[in-house]
């Protein structure tokens, strides 16, 4: 059997330094370095406002003409010009019906596309390239609905891309030269996220599921030799502590005693990061919590909204219909945030504002074998909420429920969204892959810069300890 540990710690390790080499050097860039993305501000800001006086087919209207069963999503944005409703269905479906005429939306054009991105920065274009169904920046499977994408390049000092999908004509991606570098050498390589394998989601998660979990099992394995192979010598009136080896390999071993706590953390805490699922439970709501939540259809929602309604709104880049509770609300979209309206008895639209009664009834239907024990705001120390990514915004709202899996639900008040489900064994998960993995501890994380000089220094040592490793491979193979 120590023969055998011996072999597999020898000769897998040989190729697992090189990835672990690779993670702890690209994670000390992507902390400074995170992959791009459009923020939802920047997106409405410099969205076109919808041209309400052209509006002349209601909701309801929009989603008969679609043709499709009911909607799990409606919005209305601009299109050029025109206003259009956007109707998205389960399994990744988009539909587009012409807010002034009722009509399916043609694809977005090549030359169209130009058009919105230069009049999204208000900068000429240099050229348009596709469409695309997947490049580095958008391979992600949130852009699944929208593929595929004109890929939009200016002639700025940031050689900034926008990425227009066919599909509905929005900008929902943007890049910038320093940003596209950086993350190469940060996310993509932290990731493993090369586009031919992050484009099929399946494929790339058990790659990186296994993979990870190889290199958790190889680092507790040389732990274990590390400890097993340490000689007690003793001298007069003292025992010392010494290890059998020479050159590299003494180092290694030396180096492994005390940064291999961390390595192996750090392994077991990113093969976390892809559990989706396999050993904690998902943060999302099911799609029938979702419904219930909601108390209505979102055809049903559209029923009580008449095109007049949006003239209250007046000026807007994007509107939504949105249900709770068997109410309907309009959520207007804007750069400063959300803003609720209500339906009135007269076919118009009055300011709203979600109330705690409102959303705890909700989650009682929508949660209907468990009961409400309580409902507050996470504090800002709040160490469930306030996490270094994935933090709760400062609308949120924590129900908690009597369930024997004590689930917290967290709730957006400012427009209605289920945030996060976080259980018992959600909680857990927090402290296993957020505190072990990028150190988000209490009276850590929000003291800067003692949080970056803490894991810089261990990420160094742990690069360190990587390239020692690979040079001993290295040596072992070819003399």
């Amino acid at each position: 059997m120590m023969r055998f540990i011996v072999l597999v710690h020898r000769w897998v390790g040989i190729i697992l330094c090189l990835f672990f080499a690779a993670w702890f050097l690209s994670g000390a860039i992507l902390i400074y370095h995170p992959f791009p993305s459009l923020s939802q501000d920047e997106r409405i800001t410099h969205s076109t406002n919808v041209d309400y006086s052209k509006i002349s087919v209601s909701p309801s209207e929009a989603i008969s003409a679609a043709g499709v069963a009911a909607p799990d999503r409606l919005r209305l944005i601009d299109y050029e010009g025109r206003p259009i409703y956007v109707l998205h269905f389960f399994k990744n479906t988009i539909v587009t019906i012409g807010g002034d005429d009722g009509k399916k939306l043609s694809p977005t054009t090549n030359a169209a596309a130009g058009r919105i991105a230069e009049r999204f920065l208000n900068k000429p274009v240099d050229r348009v390239d596709g469409p695309i169904d997947y490049d580095q920046w958008i391979v992600h499977q949130r852009f699944d609905a929208y593929r595929p994408f004109y890929r939009v390049h200016f002639k700025d000092a940031d050689k900034t891309v926008l990425y227009v999908t066919k599909r509905t004509g929005e900008v929902l991606q943007k890049t910038l030269r320093s940003e596209r570098t950086w993350n190469y050498f940060g996310a993509v390589a932290h990731w493993i996220y090369p586009t031919v394998l992050r484009k099929t989601w399946v494929l790339w998660d058990q790659a990186v599921w296994w993979l990870s979990l190889l290199g958790v099992v190889t680092t507790a394995a040389g732990l274990w030799l590390g400890v097993s192979r340490l000689r007690v010598l003793k001298q007069t009136d003292r025992f010392i502590i010494s290890s059998p080896f020479s050159g590299w390999l003494w180092g290694h071993h030396i180096l492994g005693l005390f940064i291999g706590v961390f390595v192996l953390t750090w392994i077991f805490s990113g093969w976390l990061s892809m559990d989706h699922g396999r050993i904690f439970s998902q943060p999302n709501p099911q799609p029938k919590q979702v419904r219930d939540f909601r108390g209505i259809s979102i055809t049903q929602a559209t029923e009580s909204v008449s095109i007049d309604a949006f003239k209250v709104i007046k000026d807007f880049s994007e509107v939504e219909i949105i249900a709770i509770d068997g109410k309907t609300f309009v959520l207007n979209k804007t750069k400063n945030g959300p803003r609720l309206y209500e339906p009135s008895s007269n076919q118009s639209l009055s300011p709203a504002q979600l109330t705690t009664t409102q959303i705890i009834k909700a989650i009682e239907h929508a949660w209907s074998e468990a009961h409400v024990i309580s409902a507050q705001k996470p504090q800002n120390n709040d160490i469930y909420g306030k996490l270094r990514s994935g933090s709760l915004p400062d609308s949120a709202l924590r129900v908690i429920l009597n369930d024997p899996a004590q689930t917290w639900i967290h709730i957006d008040m400012e427009n209605g969204e289920i945030l996060s489900v976080m259980d018992r064994s959600r909680r857990v998960y927090r402290w296993l892959f957020n505190g072990l993995h990028s150190l988000d501890l209490p009276g850590l994380t929000n003291h800067r810069p003692l949080w970056d000089i803490i894991i810089l220094t261990l990420l160094t040592l742990g690069f360190v300890f990587s390239v020692i490793g690979v040079v001993m491979g290295w040596r072992r193979v070819f003399n």
